[in-house]
């Protein structure tokens, strides 16, 4: 009498496991493009935050309020209640600063200083943000101030072109 063996052999264990490596391969790439484009899609939204809130303080307190921008590998940019207020350097200019340090993998192209007077007026044409994958996301203000994000590539699913 034969008894049944429950379980699998070494062979068909091994073969599972190069099926599993061979998929987990081919689904690398595209998830290291994925976790890209969210990186760059959460700095553009905290970013487009950042902008309704000076927006608001703008107006509350009746006067102009500055978005000071730094580009380069450790970009940073201060929402600023002064022109000219360096996010590199700590200053009481400075109401709030964002560095590359908190969106790794993002970079800040140069831009135009944005400037939100307290009837919501802005003045300057936003920020370029892009992934390490490329893609990229532009942050600006509308005429009447608020916040936009779009895609100039028209390349980054959920948000529309610029």
């Amino acid at each position: 009498m034969h008894r049944a063996t429950r379980g699998l052999t070494l062979l068909e264990m091994m073969v599972a496991l190069a099926i599993v490596a061979v998929l987990a391969t081919l689904a690398l790439p595209s998830f290291g493009s994925m976790m890209s484009r969210h990186r760059l899609k959460a700095a553009a939204e905290q970013m487009a935050m950042d902008l309704a809130e000076l927006r608001l303080l703008a107006t509350q307190r009746g006067q102009p309020m500055h978005v000071n921008l730094s580009a380069g590998p450790q970009w940073c940019y201060a929402l600023a209640v002064a022109s000219g207020c360096d996010c590199r350097v700590p200053q009481g200019c400075q109401l709030k600063t964002v560095s590359a340090k908190d969106h790794p993998g993002v970079t800040l192209l140069p831009g135009q200083d944005l400037r939100i007077d307290p009837q919501a007026v802005a003045r300057g044409n936003g920020a370029l943000l892009q992934g390490s994958d490329g893609a990229r996301l532009h942050v600006g203000l509308s005429p009447l101030g608020r916040p936009r994000v779009c895609a100039p590539d028209a390349a980054v699913p959920g948000f529309a072109a610029c």
